[in-house]
């Protein structure tokens, strides 16, 4: 049985825009991979703590920044955030985060496990929230827990899984105490 023209062209154009959708989520997830794989080989030095200072990455001297961060809830941590204080503009570069996120291991020794990409609001002149990733910021109004000016934020989970998602703030399996 032969279908009419006009199904044939429906189902002709509905396979095209399934093809289209797929090529497009190919190449968005291709982009994210290589996106991360930047991130990765940018960063991958910092696991060496003094290499991280050695460029300018720190724990703020005073204030809730200086602690390791703890969800309010129980439900996990983020762990010590050492900033860069001269990467807070109004940019957010892959290669280039904010804040090297450590957690304390079982010996008590901070070893990395996410980066967080930050911009404060102020800084921020676009209508549309900071993506990076494919994925939108945070946004944190003032005043905070964090006891800082409103700010948009992304961490991402590069090197230690969450089972959150790699993008989420908080993650189960790190706590502030050595584990």
């Amino acid at each position: 049985m032969r279908l009419p023209f006009g199904r044939r062209l429906s189902l002709a154009a509905l396979a095209a825009i399934m093809l289209i959708t797929f090529s497009v989520g190919v190449t968005a997830a291709s982009s994210r991979h290589q996106q991360l794989q930047r991130a990765r080989e940018a960063t991958a030095k910092f696991r060496d703590i003094d290499r991280a200072a050695d460029k300018g990455y720190g724990l703020p001297p005073a204030g809730p920044l200086h602690e390791c961060i703890s969800s309010l809830d129980g439900t996990g941590a983020m762990g010590f955030h050492y900033i860069n204080g001269s990467l807070l503009d109004d940019k957010v570069q892959v290669r280039k985060p904010e804040a090297l996120v450590y957690a304390p291991n079982r010996n008590g020794k901070l070893r990395l496990v996410a980066l967080e990409y930050v911009v404060f609001a102020d800084a921020w002149t676009s209508d549309e929230p900071p993506m990076m990733f494919g994925e939108m910021f945070m946004f944190t109004p003032a005043p905070n827990r964090y006891e800082i000016p409103a700010f948009w934020s992304l961490h991402v989970w590069l090197y230690k899984h969450n089972p959150a998602g790699r993008f989420e703030p908080f993650n189960r399996r790190v706590s502030c105490h050595c584990t």
